[in-house]
């Protein structure tokens, strides 16, 4: 081989290990500790991502604080939106991932929808004595957006005003805010992640063993670089998976602005291949038999800005699987859809009592007008300040009436 021929061998080699490097580096376990503004909300019942708005605030997703349907089969206790003493939210230390895992052990003895209560107050009782505000802090009040319950049984709406808010009854003393992405995604946007619950350490799939979390090290997490799809491809694929002729014909009440309320991503680390995690479920339920449709573990879905983050979404993603040609499970193309988050910004206000700046930060200044008449926590809606006053000068001039006889 000429020195030629040799010198272009290298040049050749030195690309692909460069492509090779690239190509892992998309995917990486960090400490949590590298975005301090994102946090865990936990529950009897799942372990969730949250972000800081205020150092009393905290974003999550509705799938978090309101775990089940209204049946018959849910005990009164955890109907509706959990309470806030079944709440915790964590930050990310040893003693967090060491203490949660036994907790989390210990509610796993009731495993169906009517011992939920008991899985509940074991959760309760074991928290209670945890809360020092240091680690683990109390939560004040739990919120989940009135409609959110309203399309929960649905699949093409269960996205729909996936939005919770949980305040705490202390800040959370230096706390890193974080800001919501309100605009759309553009198909090349840049450093776009998505942070999931790190890898179990062990091959053993947890999920069959019933055990949550097992093997898994809740100071770190997995972050992977994620490319968004533009939108008209974005919905096409929704509709089409769902069956939906366009994007305003879902069931239950009317979107924001009439906007799309979920972003699209190509398939990435940790949701090809069947990787499953910590609570994961698969099942044949999408448009066709070689399609699967899958929920994904709890993801906060982020564009980092150094140690902040503007936060996309977050909630529990859904992948739509399509398989090979040749039907062969986990050797597959799809979608992954993200819930807009930001979306929601009139209710984010209400809940938090303040306001959604243009930036996407928080503002202590409520917003006036009717944007907030729909909203409360208790899903009933709230009289309109027009209504308000209209009712005031009725029951002014009854009484006044009345005063005359």
């Amino acid at each position: 081989m000429t020195n030629h021929g040799l010198s272009l061998a290298v040049v050749l080699a030195l690309i692909a290990i460069v492509l090779i490097s690239s190509a892992a580096a998309e995917s990486s376990v960090i400490k949590m500790t590298d975005y301090p503004s994102i946090l865990y909300v936990a529950t009897p019942f799942s372990l969730c991502f949250g972000a800081l708005l205020t150092p009393r605030t905290v974003i999550t997703d509705a799938r978090c604080l309101f775990p089940f349907s209204n049946t018959s089969s849910v005990p009164d206790v955890v109907s509706g939106t959990l309470k806030p003493d079944y709440l915790m939210v964590a930050l990310p230390t040893v003693n967090t991932s060491a203490t949660m895992h036994n907790i989390l052990l210990s509610t796993q003895v009731y495993t169906t929808e009517a011992q939920a209560g008991f899985r509940a107050t074991t959760f309760l009782s074991l928290a209670a004595a945890l809360v020092d505000n240091s680690t683990f802090y109390a939560v004040n009040t739990s919120a989940v957006h009135a409609y959110y319950p309203q399309t929960q049984s649905s699949k093409g709406a269960r996205q729909n005003f996936n939005v919770g808010i949980v305040t705490l009854k202390v800040p959370i003393k230096g706390a890193q805010l974080a800001s919501l992405q309100l605009d759309d995604l553009d198909a090349d946007t840049d450093d776009l992640t998505a942070i999931t619950l790190s890898p179990p350490s062990t091959k053993t799939d947890a999920a069959s063993q019933q055990v949550l979390y097992k093997g898994i090290d809740l100071t770190m997490v997995q972050k992977t670089s994620v490319s968004s799809l533009k939108r008209k491809e974005c919905d096409s694929n929704y509709m089409k998976a769902y069956g939906l002729s366009d994007m305003k014909s879902f069931p239950g009440h009317e979107l924001p602005d009439n906007s799309s309320p979920i972003y699209c991503s190509k398939m990435y680390d940790n949701t090809t291949q069947c990787k499953i995690d910590t609570s994961i479920s698969i099942s044949n339920n999408g448009p066709s038999p070689n399609v699967n449709s899958i929920d994904l573990n709890s993801t906060i879905l982020i564009i980092p800005r150094g140690s902040s983050v503007k936060v996309v979404s977050v909630g529990r993603p859904h992948l739509f699987e399509a398989t090979s040609s040749a039907f062969t499970p986990c050797n597959a193309n799809g979608f992954v859809h993200f819930i807009r988050t930001g979306l929601y910004t009139d209710w984010i206000g209400w809940a938090t009592r303040g306001s959604i700046a243009s930036n996407g930060s928080w503002v202590d200044k409520p917003s006036s007008g009717n944007g907030l008449g729909d909203f409360n926590p208790n899903g009933v809606a709230a009289l309109t300040p027009q209504l308000f006053t209209l009712l005031t000068v009725v029951a002014t001039v009854l009484a006044a009436i009345t005063a005359t006889f």
